[in-house]
């Protein structure tokens, strides 16, 4: 039955339904049985050789972040000191400088924190 060439007109319908039952088992029983897994034994070896040996060092380290706060304190300081020499009887102006005092202070903190996390 294995080399024959399946014919539909020749076979009976009761040997249809015992091949698709067969086939059914044999899909069933593939699916069902799990693969071995099988790890060379110097896999953990090759893994390591192809890692570098340290960790690449940038030759031009950048400061931007810092830079950028120093100057969003200075342009803040400014605005400040701009609106304290002027003073304003609107409320928005005592708000902006409100606004602008926190934002000082934060970028103060931060940048001091940043600082001081580094060494």
């Amino acid at each position: 039955m294995h080399n024959q060439p399946v014919d539909p007109d020749n076979l009976s319908q009761s040997a249809i339904e015992q091949a698709t039952e067969h086939l059914d088992q044999r899909i069933v029983r593939a699916l069902e049985t799990a693969p071995k897994p099988q790890i060379p034994a110097d896999f953990a070896a090759r893994v390591a050789n192809r890692l570098p040996a340290r960790r690449p060092v940038s030759l031009t380290p950048t400061h931007y972040g810092p830079k950028a706060t120093l100057a969003g304190m200075l342009v803040t300081l400014a605005v400040l000191l701009i609106l304290a020499l002027r003073p304003m009887g609107h409320a928005t102006f005592g708000l902006l400088e409100s606004l602008l005092s926190a934002q000082f202070i934060a970028l103060a903190v931060w940048l001091s924190v940043w600082r001081h996390g580094l060494r």
